[in-house]
């Protein structure tokens, strides 16, 4: 029993995640280490595009009432946690699509 997981919800969510990403990749045809690496490369590009996107967008909001600059603070860390943990996991996704299906 794990106590920062007591009832292995979040291994099972991780499984599923796994198990749908794996599914995604056979059907697009990455059935080579390389090619899946490309797409964590990839994927790394895109998370950095989207962040910079997010920041100048929360980085006009300052702009507005001095109300609003807490709520775009907030938003922005928000964005900046979701984008890091989506991009982590769905690379560790892929690197165990490396490890268990194509090595």
């Amino acid at each position: 029993m794990k106590f920062n997981d007591p009832f292995g919800r979040v291994e099972h969510r991780h499984q599923i995640g796994y198990e749908s990403m794996r599914d995604s990749m056979r059907r697009a045809g990455i059935d080579t280490p390389q090619a899946a690496r490309e797409i964590i490369k990839q994927s790394k590009k895109r998370a950095l595009k989207f962040l910079g996107a997010g920041m100048i967008l929360l980085l006009s909001v300052i702009w507005l009432p001095a109300i609003a600059t807490p709520m775009a603070f907030a938003l922005a860390v928000l964005l900046v946690i979701w984008v890091a943990n989506s991009t982590l996991n769905g690379q560790r996704y892929i690197q165990r699509y490396i490890d268990e299906e194509l090595e």
